[in-house]
């Protein structure tokens, strides 16, 4: 489509050839909206369980923590959690999941780490006594 501006001359307009500024506008606003929504959506997820050494800072209400925990060739598992930032005065726990069964070892307010020979799939990590575990 063509739109005549004066006699002899003649412009392209938002047809096949060109995007118009109004549609690059509201694909912009909607990438960006698209954006934050996922964003939004994936910090309320809660934090799953991907295995042993799964390393992370972990954010609940009261405060950061940081999650680890590994498998020693020598043929051990450890797991520690140990607090990053918050206002929580409580004791952490770390614990490792295996054969079905957990563990839990009660630590400081500043951290707490557990082992045991053999591999266990899992280490669980606890921000408060109530709370419920992070796996890593």
């Amino acid at each position: 489509m063509f739109n005549r501006f004066s006699a002899g001359s003649v412009r392209p307009t938002g047809g096949a050839g060109g995007t118009s500024p109004r549609r690059s506008r509201a694909r912009r606003t909607l990438t960006s909206i698209v954006s934050l929504t996922a964003l939004s959506v994936a910090m309320m997820l809660p934090a799953t369980a991907f295995g042993l050494g799964n390393n992370r800072t972990v954010y609940r209400s009261c405060g950061a923590n940081y999650v680890s925990s590994g498998y020693v060739s020598s043929g051990y598992s450890w797991a520690q959690t140990r607090k990053v930032s918050g206002s929580c005065a409580g004791r952490l726990s770390a614990g490792l999941q295996y054969n079905g069964y957990n563990t839990r070892v009660y630590g400081s307010s500043q951290t707490a780490y557990t082992s045991r020979w053999g591999y266990a799939p899992y280490g669980l990590h606890w921000g408060c006594d109530y709370c419920s575990p992070t796996y890593s």
